[in-house]
């Protein structure tokens, strides 16, 4: 699949033990129709690991929508994680906190 270099908020969640839902907030490296890397700033997870991603999708008029899909992790490496999608996705307006994605740009500004 052709990737894409494109670097966007993700908000990244995994069960733990069964019950916890661990949360994280990252950045895209790069995405295809198929998968995209996530620079994970030293949080890694082990290969095999089923997530649910939501990836912010901006636009010029200021608002944004949030593409939601399932994925596994399937390469972990010093900058982050790759991960293969399912397939199955879906386009929500304003689905996750808009103020993350501030926090997020600026984070990866400097």
């Amino acid at each position: 699949m052709t990737r894409y270099s494109l670097q966007v908020p993700a908000h990244v969640e995994t069960m733990v033990s069964g019950e916890n839902v661990r949360s994280y907030e990252w950045k895209t490296r790069d995405v295809s129709s198929s998968g995209a890397f996530f620079l994970t700033n030293g949080q890694l997870l082990e290969n095999g690991t089923d997530i649910k991603v939501s990836i912010y999708l901006n636009s010029f008029s200021g608002a944004g929508s949030w593409v939601k899909m399932n994925g596994r992790v399937v390469r972990a490496e010093s900058e982050g994680l790759g991960v293969c999608f399912d397939g199955q996705y879906q386009f929500v307006s304003n689905s996750v906190d808009i103020d993350m994605c501030n926090k997020l740009g600026s984070a990866y500004e400097s």
